[in-house]
Formats: structure tokens, sequence, C-alpha cells
């Protein structure tokens, strides 16, 4: 986990730059547009990758670790 947890960290501050910019341009979007679609998409992947990296962080899961 020594290796694992910066990782997840820097995975963690792009998400969070990501929602950042995207709660900042939500607001002047246009609903049904093309915009609107790919910052809705981004959204979803962006929580999705949160949650993983919560899983990740609580289980101790040692991606570096060898087998």
């Amino acid at each position: 986990m020594n290796r694992t947890r910066p990782v997840l960290k820097l995975v963690f501050a792009f998400n969070m730059v990501v929602l950042l910019l995207l709660a900042f341009s939500y607001p002047f979007l246009e609903p049904g547009s093309d915009s609107y679609v790919a910052a809705t998409i981004t959204l979803v992947l962006s929580l999705v990758m949160l949650a993983l990296v919560a899983v990740l962080t609580y289980t101790g899961f040692d991606a570096f670790d060898k087998f």
C-alpha cells in the first residue's frame, strides 16, 4: 500500500479538479446539447472513479504488491 496510496491521491486530486470545473460550467450548459451530454458523461465517470478510489483505499488494496 506504500506505493499505491500516492497514486490514489493523485487520481483523487485529478477527479476533484474535474468535478470543480464541471460545477462551474454545468449551470451554463443547455440541456440536450452536445456539451451537456459530454459534461454528464464526464460527471458519471468521475464519480465512478471516486467510488473506486474510496473502495481501494478502504480495503487497502496494493496494486504494486508482488504476487
